[in-house]
């Protein structure tokens, strides 16, 4: 995981669908549930005719820290949910890429260190979780 940047990654040893399956129950697992999901590869087949491969991005949201953040900053939303990529890697595997949530709210007004800190220690322990669980 890079901490000077913007994402969170791991790649995981597997296939893009048990991917996407063990990142929604590893958010699960810190309170999560995925609101919405972008088929990438499938828009880009559609509208391109271009294959890129498996990129799906997955709207995760706590709603507990969604309701701490929009109560400090009602704009807040246009940062929300956190995002989390499920890509493939060129070298193998799947990258799994979530938005730096403390990155991303440091962009906002209003006092939000706390809530990206909370919500950067539950998307890092749920990516911890994927690793330990990787065969």
């Amino acid at each position: 995981m890079d901490p000077d940047g913007y994402t969170l990654t791991v790649t995981l040893d597997t296939d893009a669908d048990d991917a996407d399956a063990r990142v929604r129950e590893a958010l699960a697992g810190q309170g999560f549930g995925v609101l919405s999901e972008i088929d990438v590869q499938a828009v880009m087949q559609e509208k391109l005719g271009e294959d890129i491969g498996t990129y799906r991005i997955l709207g995760a949201c706590n709603p507990n820290l969604a309701r701490r953040a929009i109560a400090a900053d009602p704009d807040i939303g246009a940062l929300l949910p956190c995002n989390v990529l499920v890509r493939a890697n060129p070298a193998g595997g799947i990258d799994v890429a979530a938005a730096d949530p403390g990155a991303m709210l440091a962009l906002a007004a209003g006092d939000l260190e706390e809530v990206g800190a909370e919500a950067r220690e539950r998307i890092t322990a749920a990516l911890d979780q994927l690793k330990a669980t990787s065969p």
